[in-house]
């Protein structure tokens, strides 16, 4: 646990006193021209995961707190709050306030104001064309604090180029309002990019491409022997010999329609083809790769193609990079062209009441993965969404694997601004600070090596100078470099010493009342120091709902976070290890990379592989979970919930019980 300033910590004991919180933003009497505004406050508790704190806030259209207009409690791992609906305007009260773990209120903050005032809006009108979209918006972005409002229409866009349709750099204090209006690509192109951008709203639309950014088909026949499978490609979707992404990137999954088109249960996450033949109309032949390649295929299935689209200009649908407070609200998404929702160093990015999904008569929502969210300092705050029937993970959140360059002294590092993954590294140029916490770690033997702060960093050329409050010693410098072909996802050399920034790996992430169902894999894959992921639903995925592990260049561990009031219904389809709720480190050396965990009051339904697999943490509490499974007296089965490497667990109040007969 990082070590707060003892002036603003208080232990909370049972029935002991609590300190009064600070507020920190927005400030006092802030004029904000955005309806969704981010609060934040000093903590006033050390959180326990065996007995955990909270935090409670008021926002009022009075000074007195008698019209409450939102209110809200957190886990004290959390000490920020974003309300998940916009604002009227209108000038507003709020407060905050700490509550012991005997459930006993401290004494209010000192209550601030605020005021949400209008702004000029720019009408985008029924019929514009993307060009004259996109002057639109610029103007807007120009003239700040902006509005832009489109008529409420159907926009459909056949882009010259794969140009963002909503491009903004430095722009602040700018809506953009679809009104409820649908926007519909003919070609596959970004739907935003959002550089640099500080109170940015995007709110009210429909987004979709016509013909998918995917392709899917029906398998007809199966020949185990010849490694084939003839597919009739399914109606309204591309023919794969339509564009050479289809060849190109020859990953491709299996899904059933009886199932809502989930991952087929028992098959691998990847079944690749090494190329492709129509054989008539709609019917094609598809080559697999890999021994057995049509184990466990049965036609029937639908196999589906999700390329990447990067090389072809289809960009990131949704990308937020650096600045701060961007906001998605009410936004419905039918298709993507590569992971959906994507941010890098974006400070307190928020995703409400956003839904990615599946149309009637399509196998996917989104190519691949739904979000992913890489080096922020806070956030994001992901509540009220709909996220179903993705290409990959329903959320991923991390930082990215650096290395030493060279260590020059016992105490100082070089580390490269140019990492092999991070799309922002250079502008950001890694945003080291003075008390950033770096973390040292062996990929190869799974062993966490060291940690130390940061006391100094400057740029130099094209590397940071980095100080370090104490030696470091048994690294291995060198540069990491990606694998290349199909092994894109691998780091080359894993003997090189991995570096994480603790500060920035999607710290004071919040994941809460959503649904993910049906996604190829994980719900939610996280790591980072304070997480709060409870009421939500995770439903038919093909891995488990809540993975804590580091991915090879995607870490590191999860420290502080919570895990409550969950329900896991029938995941775990896909022929792989992993758990209802798992967490682990890669490779197992014995380091104990996650901290702090409170697991309570979730139910996992159904079977496919262990309830719980909790491994490689320290001080975790696991208790009060429900876990419903079958019986099968005649077979004996593996144990439901599974420890390996905890210490200080707390395993209490757990239940385990077969499904109510119908």
């Amino acid at each position: 646990m990082p070590t707060l300033p003892t002036v603003i910590l208080a232990m909370a004991l049972s029935g002991g006193a609590v300190q009064r919180p600070e507020p920190l933003a927005p400030a006092d009497r802030a004029d904000l021209h955005v309806a969704v505004p981010h609060f934040s406050w000093r903590p006033v508790f050390r959180p326990s995961p065996k007995a955990m704190p909270s935090y409670v806030i008021q926002i009022a259209a009075d000074a007195e707190f008698a019209r409450i207009v939102d209110k809200d409690t957190l886990a004290a791992v959390i000490r920020h709050y974003v309300p998940d609906r916009p604002l009227a305007p209108g000038t507003y009260h709020w407060r905050v306030a700490g509550v012991n773990r005997a459930g006993s209120r401290g004494p209010w903050s000192a209550s601030r104001t605020f005021t949400i005032r209008p702004s000029r809006a720019f009408r985008v009108p029924a019929g514009a064309n993307f060009e004259q979209i996109r002057r639109v918006i610029r103007a807007a972005a120009a003239a700040a604090p902006a509005r832009v409002v489109f008529d409420k229409a159907t926009y459909r866009l056949t882009p010259d180029k794969p140009l963002p349709l909503i491009d903004l750099d430095n722009a602040a204090d700018l809506t953009i309002d679809g009104g409820g209006s649908a926007v519909v690509f003919h070609r596959p192109a970004p739907i935003a990019r959002i550089d640099r951008c500080r109170r940015v709203l995007l709110r009210g639309f429909t987004f979709d491409y016509d013909p998918p950014v995917y392709t899917a088909g029906r398998i007809t026949a199966v020949r185990a022997k010849a490694g084939t499978i003839d597919v009739e490609i399914l109606p309204g979707h591309s023919l794969p010999d339509a564009h050479p992404r289809y060849a190109e990137d020859g990953k491709g999954m299996v899904v059933t329609e009886a199932d809502g088109f989930a991952m087929k249960r028992g098959v691998r996450l990847v079944v690749s083809h090494a190329g492709f033949e129509r054989i008539a109309g709609r019917r094609y032949r598809f080559r697999l790769t890999g021994r057995r390649a049509t184990r466990g295929l049965a036609p029937g299935d639908v196999y589906v193609l999700g390329p990447r689209w990067h090389r072809a200009g289809g960009g990131t649908s949704v990308c937020v990079r650096g600045g701060e407070q961007v906001v998605l609200y009410d936004l419905k998404l039918y298709g993507g062209a590569n992971e959906c929702l994507n941010s890098f160093y974006a400070h307190s990015h928020s995703i409400l009441h956003v839904q990615l999904l599946r149309k009637p008569g399509r196998a996917l929502s989104v190519n691949n993965g739904g979000n992913n969210h890489h080096n922020a300092r806070t956030g994001p705050w992901i509540e009220g969404c709909l996220f179903e029937n993705t290409g990959d993970d329903i959320c991923h959140v991390n930082g990215y694997a650096m290395s030493v360059l060279e260590q020059p002294a016992p105490d100082r590092i070089h580390v490269s601004i140019h990492t092999p993954y991070d799309q922002f590294c250079r502008e950001a140029e890694l945003d080291f600070r003075t008390g950033d916490r770096l973390q040292f770690f062996c990929r190869k033997d799974g062993r966490l090596l060291a940690e130390r702060r940061i006391t100094a960093a400057r740029r130099q050329g094209k590397h940071l100078a980095v100080t370090l409050d104490g030696r470091l010693e048994g690294i291995t410098p060198g540069r990491l470099r990606p694998a290349k072909g199909a092994d894109y996802a691998r780091l080359g050399n894993a003997s090189i010493t991995q570096v994480y920034n603790a500060g920035r790996t999607c710290n004071q992430f919040v994941f809460r009342r959503n649904t993910a169902r049906r996604g190829r894999r994980v719900g939610v894959l996280a790591k980072g120091d304070g997480g709060l992921i409870e009421h939500n639903l995770f439903e038919d995925l093909g891995g488990g709902a809540v993975e804590f592990w580091n991915a090879p260049f995607e870490g590191l561990g999860a420290e502080n976070y919570v895990v409550r009031h969950n329900r896991v219904a029938n995941c775990l389809r896909l022929s792989r290890q992993h758990a209802g709720i798992w967490c682990t480190a890669f490779a197992p050396g014995g380091s104990r990379i996650h901290k702090n965990l409170l697991i309570e009051d979730n139910e996992i339904v159904g079977d496919g592989g262990p309830a719980a697999l909790i491994g490689d943490a320290d001080n975790v509490v696991f208790r009060n979970n429900r876990i419903v499974r079958p019986r099968r007296p005649d077979t004996p089965g593996e144990e439901p919930i599974r420890f390996r490497n905890v210490t200080s667990l707390v395993r209490q109040g757990n239940t385990i019980s077969a499904p109510k007969p119908k």
